[in-house]
């Protein structure tokens, strides 16, 4: 919390007067000042029997700034990785990051953020690395270790 105090002024003046903040006005602060870019949570975890990734998972929903609160950029590949500012549209066309890979009996599972546009079901999307295109036969919600399907992910999510 005195970190915390450090970089938020709300939090700051109940430190100050030595009251304990709701949980609730901790998440908001830190979720301002992680997009102020003030404050950095720290998660821990492991891959090992996935233990501390709902936790970061939640963490990212939680803190994170969502694709048009703050400004983004790519790269275009295709004209000597000139920067190009991200809508965070849903209607625009899609542009995510995969920053989870894992094994599970019902094959591979791709973590994904959607930063722009929409993952469909059905659709393919196309490995920038590699130029392969992969059909997306199933698009799930993870919660903690149950997977609710979906149809379609949009920006944000």
């Amino acid at each position: 919390i005195e970190r915390l105090a450090d970089v938020d002024d709300e939090i700051a003046e109940l430190f100050l007067m030595e009251e304990i903040p709701e949980t609730d006005d901790l998440k908001a602060a830190i979720r301002r000042q992680v997009i102020a870019c003030s404050f950095v949570p720290v998660f821990m975890g492991s891959a090992f029997k996935n233990k501390g990734v709902q936790p970061l998972l939640d963490g990212v929903i939680s803190y994170l700034p969502e694709p048009i609160e703050k400004p983004n950029f790519a790269l275009d590949r295709s004209k000597g990785e000139e920067k190009v500012q991200i809508s965070g549209n849903s209607d625009d066309p899609l542009l995510a990051l995969a920053f989870k890979l894992e094994e599970t009996p019902f094959g591979q599972l791709t973590y994904m953020r959607v930063y722009q546009g929409t993952l469909k079901k059905g659709e393919y999307i196309t490995n920038v690395n590699d130029g392969k295109k992969v059909k997306l036969n199933r698009i799930v919600r993870m919660h903690s270790d149950e997977m609710e399907d979906v149809n379609e992910a949009g920006s944000g999510e």
